[in-house]
């Protein structure tokens, strides 16, 4: 371990175990040197069921500026990598899909083990790629969002940097809930499913809607197999039927017109798109420039779109991971704690090391630093943890800056939100105040008057989702989850990134 550099606590996230976050560390680890010629140290921290990551401060910049320089060099080289997560992306879905569809029971322990390793590799392959954009616009280092603030800065516009930066590709996660708009428009055009749905609960729902319309049944039924995995993320649960029919419950008894909000979502996307161009057109930039800012707005949907044809693969791979822990006797959390070359030798033996496997079900640290591994468990791991530098702060200050993700200006109820356990708490209004948002959190985001986060920059899943709801957001804080608590009133001016107690 080094010794000149303390480990930086850079991000964290919940509901998450070793597979398939290891995948991310050997990314950064190995592809990221094919890529870009030098290695990333990073460091996972997996305890109570979520991780830290942490990085060398020097040796990330290190790496930043190279991708910087491949950047400046030739922007194509960006636009290369957005190229190659849709195609390594979309190849891991169908992979899993196939698997996803075959009868596992039946299938040699050689088999599965090739199932897992093949996919350990795919899945490595779309980090590294995908990882570009993190470590290009995260934490300190912010390139895409520096060189855009410095362009339209000079031209005295910095007020466009949101409208420049929002994608015109919406996210799956959007397109569902235009679709869900779609079947919503259909039971309002007939009185009697409406009035099921306005006073009848899910389950009573479910019963009903059979007899009354097949045709919106099956449209449910079709929408859910769809959009099953769209907040699954590492570990789900998977979206059911009653997951659906609750959210179709939710828009009708609050009075959302359907018509009206496809409509309108038809409309901002067009206007964004024209808008753009509009500007883009006064503010004359160069071709770098130009090309900058077109990479800027669509690394956030990258960004997004890596995760969710990632989310989309680990539900459909689910249950290869089922069919491994059936034949060791194991749980589906403790497959998860195993490693590849475990998953191996145990399927050839058929005996798991459940003690190792148990430890680490408690803390284990999984860390790559000059292309040398290591995993810690036990007092080591724990005396690992003690070498992570904890920024101090001054937990009675009254006010928070950060990033501007989404402008507005609101005020509200503090809600600490990390783990979806912890939704049932969110009301509508509160202000959502989080470590990082993640798609497993977005029941609660929709019911959010704002949003604060404590990591994050122009890519982060905040920043994406709170321009698609126009929900005022302030990204990036860096400790506003250690400062805020349930109950606190806040004022949060997202046109000033600035997040006030009140």
């Amino acid at each position: 371990m080094s010794k000149k550099e303390k480990w930086e606590i850079i991000a964290r996230e919940y509901v998450v175990s070793l597979f398939p976050i290891f995948m991310l560390v050997d990314a950064f680890n190995t592809v990221t040197k094919k890529i870009l010629g030098k290695s990333v140290d990073l460091a996972l921290i997996l305890e109570n069921h979520s991780f830290a990551g942490a990085c060398l401060n020097n040796n990330w910049q290190q790496v930043h500026q190279l991708l910087v320089g491949r950047i400046k060099a030739s922007p194509n080289f960006l636009r290369n990598i957005f190229f190659e997560i849709d195609k390594k992306g979309k190849r891991q879905v169908d992979f899993t899909k196939k698997i996803f569809s075959q009868n596992l029971s039946k299938v040699s322990n050689r088999k599965l083990n090739l199932f897992y390793q093949q996919y350990c590799q795919l899945n490595t392959e779309l980090f590294g790629h995908g990882l570009m954009l993190p470590l290009l616009d995260f934490a300190k280092s912010t390139f895409l969002s520096d060189e855009i603030t410095k362009f339209l800065k000079n031209r005295n516009a910095e007020n466009y940097f949101t409208l420049l930066t929002t994608p015109i590709k919406q996210t799956m996660a959007k397109r569902q809930e235009i679709d869900l708009y779609k079947i919503i428009l259909l039971i309002e055009k007939n009185r009697e499913v409406y009035n099921l749905f306005s006073n009848g609960g899910a389950s009573e729902i479910a019963d009903q809607l059979p007899k009354l319309n097949k045709t919106i049944w099956q449209k449910i039924n079709n929408h859910t197999r769809k959009y099953t995995w769209i907040y699954y993320v590492y570990e789900g649960p998977p979206a059911n039927q009653a997951y659906f029919i609750d959210l179709i419950r939710d828009y009708i008894r609050r009075g959302v017109k359907a018509k009206k909000e496809i409509l309108k979502n038809e409309q901002e996307l067009s206007k964004l798109k024209q808008s753009q161009l509009k500007i883009l057109k006064r503010l004359e930039p160069n071709n770098y420039e130009r090309q900058i800012i077109l990479l800027g707005r669509d690394a956030v949907y990258y960004k997004m779109h890596r995760r969710e044809l990632q989310t989309q693969s680990y539900y459909y791979f689910e249950p290869v991971l089922s069919e491994i822990g059936r034949r060791l006797h194991l749980t589906l959390r403790q497959v998860r704690t195993m490693l590849p070359i475990e998953i191996e030798s145990s399927l050839i033996s058929g005996l798991a090391n459940t003690e190792q496997i148990n430890q680490r079900l408690k803390l284990v640290c999984y860390i790559r630093e000059s292309q040398k591994l290591s995993v810690l468990v036990g007092k080591k791991a724990n005396d690992f943890t003690k070498l992570i530098k904890e920024k101090k702060i001054n937990k009675n200050i009254k006010e928070i800056h950060g990033t501007t993700a989404q402008e507005g200006k609101v005020s509200g109820a503090v809600k600490v939100i990390n783990a979806p356990e912890e939704m049932s708490k969110m009301n509508r209004g509160d202000i959502l105040v989080s470590s990082a948002t993640s798609p497993n959190l977005m029941p609660a985001i929709r019911q959010a008057a704002g949003i604060i986060t404590d990591e994050g920059g122009l890519t982060c899943h905040a920043a994406i989702v709170s321009r698609e709801f126009k929900i005022p957001c302030v990204v990036g804080t860096g400790f506003a989850t250690r400062i805020l608590k349930d109950g606190d009133m806040v004022e949060v001016d997202a046109d000033k990134g600035v997040v006030r107690k009140i």
